[in-house]
């Protein structure tokens, strides 16, 4: 199951599982919003992403949207697919920002 919470500082945050499926709740909630190119998605609170789920996220880094996370396996996925990580906030650790498209291994 998957979680969007769009936060008062403009963060939209996910949380759980970013799978087969997700694309179109994903889609129809950022274009619900628009706040694209200038949002921040932060994954720290995702707890597993599979091959859509990925997909979903070149899809968004393809749109400019910049990416955070303090947990491991979500920086790890990002960096695996090349995202964009946004400058350090105070709600998050500092992050190297990452240029480049997506690109999955």
């Amino acid at each position: 199951m998957l979680r969007i919470d769009l936060l008062e500082s403009g963060l939209l945050r996910m949380s759980g599982r970013l799978a087969e499926g997700c694309r179109e709740e994903v889609e129809t909630f950022v274009g619900s919003h628009k706040t694209v190119p200038n949002m921040v998605v932060d994954l720290s609170e995702v707890t597993y992403i599979d091959w859509a789920g990925e997909e979903v996220l070149c899809w968004l880094g393809q749109r400019g949207v910049r990416f955070a996370a303090n947990s491991s396996y979500p920086l790890h996925i990002c960096e695996r697919l090349h995202l964009r990580m946004a400058d350090s906030s105070p709600a998050l650790p500092p992050h190297k920002t990452q240029a480049g498209s997506c690109h999955h291994d």
